[in-house]
């Protein structure tokens, strides 16, 4: 008889897996840990997910999932483009507040397993003309923003928005020897200081 599968375990498991994979990778984190932290024991944890391979594919693939997500708002074309990517900083930085360490982990997947991440990134992947280089070349031919380097635009965009929970240790520390504060409930001041800069690059009196 199969045993009935538990939500809440699952969850806990995959709370726990999702810590695991992001500060280690998929071959540095190791399944005796993801069960300690899931409060199971380690055959439990293969009865769930018969091994590390099916679990960090789970983990990976709802974290890709929800970031794409974010992409969604660049579709809805009754918004003008400064609005959907005001929309979109505030859903990237509100998902980086949940996983802190995406882009490293990203990063350190890429390294490792070039074309195993390539494969998974572009089975999940939005239909090209959604994304924000498209609508950004859109919005330059139709005259509704300036016309500027958009590939570094989306560099900068996405450097401002994601390196503040890659360095926090580093700002935590400066700030924290000069008597001032860098905590982890910063998301609105990130929020509004990338809008600065998105302002900024898009008015149509900024000179290239």
């Amino acid at each position: 008889m199969t045993k009935p599968v538990d939500s809440n375990t699952e969850e806990k498991i995959l709370e726990a897996a999702k810590d695991a994979f992001m500060k280690y990778g998929l071959y540095g984190a190791r399944m005796q840990d993801i069960a300690d932290n899931a409060g199971i024991n380690k055959a439990l944890l293969h009865y769930y997910f018969r091994n590390k391979e099916t679990l960090f594919d789970r983990v990976f693939e709802g974290a890709l999932s929800k970031y794409f997500e974010n992409m969604s708002i660049f579709s809805d074309t009754s918004l003008p483009i400064i609005e959907r990517i005001f929309i979109y900083i505030d859903r990237v930085i509100n998902f980086l507040s949940e996983y802190p360490m995406m882009s490293m982990f990203i990063i350190k997947e890429i390294s490792i397993n070039p074309e195993l991440f390539k494969s998974k990134v572009s089975s999940m992947k939005p239909k090209a003309g959604s994304g924000l280089l498209n609508v950004l070349e859109e919005g330059m031919k139709s005259g509704e923003i300036p016309a500027f380097d958009h590939v570094v635009f989306l560099v900068n965009l996405h450097s401002l928005c994601a390196y503040p929970f890659l360095a926090s240790p580093i700002f935590k520390t400066m700030t924290t020897s000069q008597g001032l504060s860098w905590d982890d409930n910063n998301n609105e001041r990130l929020k509004a200081s990338v809008k600065d800069f998105v302002t900024f690059k898009l008015s149509k009196n900024n000179k290239q």
